[in-house]
């Protein structure tokens, strides 16, 4: 904890969170990307859908991609 009362302004980690609590306000949370075992699944789900019909909108590919990234973030 660090504390300097000769600077305006400037208060501790543990007033800032209290101060945030009373407010209302929820810490922003650490981004979560996807791991090497997430991309690999999304490579077995492209090759299972490119099997049955040759080729995936890229659409549907983006989309897939952003419910695992929204799944790991919510």
């Amino acid at each position: 904890m660090q504390w300097i009362p000769e600077e305006k302004g400037v208060i501790d980690k543990s007033a800032a969170k209290r101060i945030a609590t009373l407010l209302g306000w929820q810490p922003k949370r650490e981004w979560v990307g996807l791991t090497d075992k997430d991309v690999e699944e999304v490579e077995r789900w492209v090759e299972f859908k490119e099997e049955g019909s040759g080729r995936i909108p890229m659409g549907k590919l983006v989309r897939y991609i952003e419910a695992k990234l929204r799944e790991k973030n919510t």
